[in-house]
């Protein structure tokens, strides 16, 4: 879910960027004909993925959103990358906007020779400005009650990511912290990386 993350944390290329990106809604499945970059870039998520699980302030910032649930990891995906487009300029050489309008432009004519579905997938996450929607807080409290929409009543009377907005409010400090000690950890493990790189990305 914490797709702006993903991109950030990539080589300077696309096809790398998308992989990285479409690593978990492609099941870390590649297709026939793609390319290097693109498979580096998956296997670059699940080394991110592998890493933040086990991290401390992960589940420090967790127990601050109260019980054990099914969605907590997913809003916490949310959170962080919404603390990383108000911290942007700490991390990135280019300014938000600009990132994000070349990215999705190139993002879409590199998907243009995938396959139906991670075409889809890219398509889907241009047009609907997925990585540029969690900027303020109204945008991403916003953002859990689409997750809400799209949930079972049955899974509904169980959790909802809108229930812990009132955690997220009263901890939003102290969740700030655990990212901004959390994420330069996090470039460092991109950039030593043997898949990763130390000078070709668009970190400071």
């Amino acid at each position: 879910m914490n797709w702006l993350a993903h991109t950030l944390l990539s080589k300077k290329n696309i096809e790398y960027q998308l992989g990285n990106v479409l690593a978990d809604p492609m099941k870390g499945k590649v297709w026939k004909d793609a390319n290097d970059h693109l498979k580096q870039g998956m296997k670059m998520h699940k080394a991110i993925d592998k890493f933040t699980d086990q991290h401390q302030l992960i589940s420090a910032s967790k127990k601050r959103l109260g019980e054990d649930g099914h969605l907590k990891g997913v809003v916490l995906d949310l959170l962080y990358d919404h603390f990383l487009s108000i911290n942007w300029s700490q991390f990135c050489r280019w300014e938000l906007d600009t990132y994000l309008a070349y990215f999705n432009g190139a993002a879409n004519q590199a998907a243009s020779f995938y396959p139906p579905k991670p075409q889809q997938i890219v398509k889907r996450m241009v047009e609907s400005n997925l990585l540029g929607r969690y900027r303020t807080f109204v945008e991403l409290l916003t953002a859990l009650e689409r997750i809400d929409l799209r949930l079972s009543d049955r899974a509904k009377k169980k959790e909802t990511a809108s229930q812990y907005i009132d955690a997220i409010e009263s901890q939003y400090t102290a969740l700030e912290n655990d990212f901004m000690v959390f994420f330069p950890e996090l470039i460092q493990v991109f950039k030593t990386h043997p898949l990763g790189s130390a000078t070709y990305h668009y970190l400071y």
